[in-house]
């Protein structure tokens, strides 16, 4: 469609190998991490390899040309993550040609652990009495000066009418490093609404006029599809998402989603169904509910999923049952392999770096 395509940020979608890399899975620049997590200020990440009962560390900032030739930044020592992330972004779109349309991916690493920030947020946080709190408080202060920065960057380019900016995260907030999904059950990790619903806002001056709430479900499959329809395509859908961007601008689309997967594990799964939520299994990391067990919720009138109405409803309840266990059988057993050596820093000049497997 015409569009450069940058990401900088985080990428946890595989590295060994070039073909993992963003590069070569359609962006044309990346600038960031490869792994889940590292630290703000050194950039460096830890795995504990339990085969030799020992850990390994490395730096994990890579910049990336398209063609997937992949380049460690030893030189961002001590650069706070999201002030480095907001500088990478600010630079391409003031080097960006205006005359071709762009895509750019900011993924923050805020507010994933391990939470750090500069003392400077965390003194006008000083109100807060909890300390993770307050730490919480000041890195999400940071990464909002950082997102005013990259949209004043816009607006000096003269590109701020024409853009489409999202906000959005992945999963809900971890609530032993201070976040809070009250009055949602549950955390991030689990497959309560506390762990899977989030907050989203979607801003574009030329396009959206009809400022409201959107209550409609979607799906973060549905991303894929409705940026392409932002962005022109006709098709109403993508894989398995669906083209809301009508949904989004007006409140009126084409396509509504009416159920979707939360999960299908060994362990625990659950989908949703119009107002109805099933859960079979675990649905966090410290239940032991055996797999067979059915919840039941309809979320409409129980948002923090407290009443279970399996029995009130149980010819739902087993027809989405029912539907769980067709998905199971259809899917893959997830593959967790033991850390491999051949990704040791050490042998990669102290980075955790690609082209090895």
């Amino acid at each position: 469609m015409g569009y450069r395509t940058y990401l900088v940020g985080k990428w946890h979608l595989g590295y060994c190998r070039r073909e993992f890399l963003p590069t070569a899975r359609g962006f044309d620049y990346f600038y960031g991490y490869y792994g889940p997590q590292t630290g703000y200020f050194n950039h460096s990440a830890e795995q504990f390899d339990r085969r030799r009962s020992r850990t390994i560390g490395g730096l994990d900032l890579f910049m990336e040309l398209n063609g997937g030739v992949s380049a460690p930044d030893y030189t961002k020592q001590g650069v706070y993550s999201t002030n480095l992330f907001a500088d990478e972004a600010i630079n391409l779109i003031s080097y960006h040609d205006v005359r071709n349309p762009f895509f750019l991916f900011l993924s923050f690493q805020s507010v994933h652990a391990p939470l750090q920030v500069p003392p400077l947020y965390e003194n006008r946080c000083s109100h807060i009495g909890h300390p993770m709190r307050r730490k919480y408080c000041a890195v999400l202060a940071a990464m909002d000066d950082a997102i005013e920065r990259v949209v004043r960057a816009l607006k000096n380019r003269g590109l701020y009418e024409n853009t489409v900016i999202i906000f959005s995260s992945d999963n809900g907030g971890a609530t032993d490093f201070g976040a809070s999904n009250a009055p949602l059950r549950g955390e991030k990790d689990t497959l309560w609404e506390g762990g899977t619903k989030t907050n989203t806002f979607v801003h574009a001056p030329r396009y959206i006029r009809q400022f409201a709430v959107r209550n409609d479900l979607f799906h973060v499959v549905d991303w894929h599809a409705t940026i392409l329809g932002m962005a022109g395509s006709s098709a109403q859908t993508y894989g398995d998402g669906i083209n809301q961007w009508d949904m989004i601008r007006s409140g009126k689309g084409a396509l509504r989603r009416f159920q979707f997967v939360y999960n299908i594990g060994e362990h625990g799964s659950a989908i949703r169904q119009g107002d109805f939520k099933l859960i079979m299994g675990n649905a966090d990391r410290t239940s032991h509910f055996n797999n067979d067990r059915m919840r039941l919720y309809r979320l409409s009138v129980d948002p923090a999923e407290r009443r279970d109405v399996s029995r009130q409803h149980f010819v739902v309840a087993r027809q989405m049952a029912r539907k769980i266990m067709a998905l199971r059988r259809m899917g893959r057993r997830s593959i967790r392999l033991p850390l491999d050596p051949r990704a040791d820093p050490a042998f990669h000049n102290g980075a955790f770096g690609s082209y090895w497997c």
